[in-house]
């Protein structure tokens, strides 16, 4: 074929040049999707059909003309059935010429205003003047406008003739000039059909439903079930094969990447084995070819993704210890962000291969959303920075206990947006990360050790000497050994001390500081041993108890709130009632 047909959705320049592809956009698919659905719905008179056309006659110029033309836009569209009604509008013409002569016949009229029916003569203008000869173009409209767009004049015409049977057919010269007045008016842009509309879909989807054996279906169907069954085999292999490696070793990435990719290649080839046989329109072969190229794209880059997360554990493993929190944090935090890039190529590669959209045009084209979706995506982008923030001050690892905003708990995950705190109470709490950056954190897990700030209440009628006892006591549990041995306690550097502090509402209160050391040879902190919180707490139990114990054997009573009532009777605290004497009062 000569020349491309046309009627594509992308036009041409104003330089007048032909459009260089006539494969139906995605975008315009979707359009003609929407409107076939929605003609569903519609009531008028339906379009015309190849088997059921609404012009089949060559009785006057207007039934040869608009045949002609509703011929070539179903031939347009793929439906070669109404190649021979157009060119029965040329009379005696040589077949393998007259294809050619038709498509550039209708380049000509796509780039004329569109024909109207009711413009161009029909029988009974034909009977009341008795014309034998009709030249359409370029007289037979407002052609001022085409001498102006080609800077001259046409070279050569379009003229139907009677015939003598009364017939009308574009005559000789028109036919065997098609291709020279084509190239003269190729300058003028060629208009796009609008009644296109609504039966692409119907189009692209009619060679694969009409065309199509059962058995090629069955084919289709048994092979891409056969390719399913394989990948479904193979996934199975290798998971037995990860269970069989009970350690976390460096080829567990490797693996899970080899699982994803092998699926995907290999139902991809089953589809793209048992698609062979089907029959599709151009459009949706160019669909099918592109998806295929995707598909062996993706399962690459899932494997590529693989072998860097493999890279980077290697590499942690390597030159940190798996002990160690920040490279374990550091090692997700890279695996993500290679994800997250993965995710982007393979975007573009389906908007520039699948779609066929123009990046560059399409972000140009989208300035004022992108403009927009900066301005919301600016607590993203400060959520970003503050992981950043994260990774470069360390002011917390994954494990570590943090209290922030008033809550306690453990670092769940640090991610790109937000980090999760798991809660003493069990919630799992999202702190977003920009907040890290201007607000305090207290991290718990960096701590040496724990300052207790012990309390003992104990009655006002206490006396000194049981008082002074009281400190004796506590004092000697806090410097015991079983005490300094669970608290891995420092007599020289943090020796425990013992006051009486104050007078309360209701009580007498002794105070106690001590300190509860995480280690105390080494100096580690909380998140390098095995103490913590909870085993604070077990520590405080103990020492609480035998508090108790010596209080209760040296007879010394813990204050509780009270109030002191005084009884007129009472022997030990009697009361002084003074009378006043009644004077009389003077005459």
């Amino acid at each position: 074929m000569g020349q491309s047909l046309p009627g594509s959705s992308k036009s041409s320049s104003v330089d007048g040049q032909r459009p260089t592809s006539t494969q139906i956009g995605f975008f315009e698919l979707l359009e003609s999707g929407s409107d076939a659905l929605l003609k569903l719905f519609e009531r008028g008179q339906q379009a015309p059909t190849v088997e059921d056309p609404k012009w089949n006659s060559l009785e006057s110029p207007r039934h040869t003309t608009m045949t002609f033309l509703e011929a070539m836009h179903h031939v347009a569209l793929g439906r070669d059935g109404a190649l021979d009604r157009a060119t029965k509008t040329f009379g005696d013409v040589d077949p393998e010429d007259a294809r050619q002569t038709a498509e550039d016949l209708l380049h000509v009229f796509d780039r004329l205003p569109e024909m109207s029916s009711g413009s161009i003569p029909g029988p009974d203008i034909v009977n009341q003047t008795g014309i034998r000869r009709l030249e359409l173009f370029p007289r037979g409209i407002q052609h001022d406008w085409i001498y102006r767009a080609l800077d001259g004049s046409p070279e050569g015409s379009i003229t139907l003739v009677s015939a003598e049977d009364g017939a009308w057919y574009f005559d000789r010269s028109t036919l065997e000039g098609a291709s020279e007045l084509l190239a003269s008016v190729k300058k003028i842009p060629p208009r796009e059909r609008i009644a296109r509309r609504g039966n692409l879909l119907k189009t692209v989807l009619e060679p694969t439903l009409e065309q199509t054996t059962a058995g090629d279906w069955a084919f289709f169907v048994g092979v891409s079930l056969a390719g399913l069954a394989i990948a479904w085999g193979v996934a199975w292999i290798l998971h037995r094969f990860k269970s069989w490696r009970h350690d976390n070793g460096w080829l567990m990435p490797l693996l899970n990447g080899a699982v994803v990719s092998a699926w995907i290649l290999i139902v991809t080839i089953a589809i793209a084995i048992g698609s062979a046989r089907l029959h599709f329109h151009p459009t949706l072969a160019d669909m099918r070819n592109a998806l295929i190229q995707a598909a062996v794209v993706l399962a690459a880059i899932c494997l590529a993704v693989s072998l860097i997360e493999m890279a980077c554990l290697g590499f942690r493993r390597t030159f940190y210890s798996d002990d160690d929190p920040y490279a374990r944090m550091m090692s997700v935090m890279v695996r993500r962000a290679v994800r997250i890039i993965s995710g982007v190529v393979i975007a573009i590669f389906l908007i520039q291969n699948v779609f066929h959209w123009n990046v560059t045009a399409l972000l140009g084209g989208f300035a004022i959303i992108a403009l927009a979706l900066s301005l919301a995506a600016q607590d993203a982008v400060k959520n970003l920075f503050g992981a950043f923030t994260v990774f470069s001050t360390r002011p917390f690892m994954t494990g570590d206990w943090v209290r922030f905003d008033g809550e306690l708990g453990t670092i769940d995950d640090v991610g790109l947006q937000a980090t999760k705190i798991r809660l003493l109470s069990g919630e799992l709490y999202s702190v977003p990360n920009m907040k890290f950056i201007d607000s305090p954190v207290e991290n718990l897990s960096e701590r040496n050790y724990l300052r207790r700030v012990m309390d003992v209440a104990i009655t006002y009628d206490t006396p000194v000497e049981k008082v002074r006892e009281g400190i004796e006591i506590i004092g000697e549990i806090l410097s015991s050994e079983e005490v300094t041995r669970d608290g891995e306690g420092d007599l020289e550097g943090h020796p425990p001390r013992v006051w009486f502090d104050k007078f309360g509402s209701h009580y007498l209160n002794l105070r106690a500081d001590y300190w509860y050391m995480m280690e105390t040879d080494h100096g580690d902190i909380q998140r390098d041993t095995e103490r913590g919180w909870f085993s604070y707490l077990d520590h405080a139990t103990r020492v609480n108890q035998m508090v108790l114990e010596r209080f209760n054997d040296a007879g010394i009573d813990f204050a509780f709130p009270t109030q002191t009532l005084y009884l007129a009777n009472d022997p030990d605290r009697k009361l002084k009632v003074e009378r006043a004497e009644r004077q009389e009062p003077v005459s």
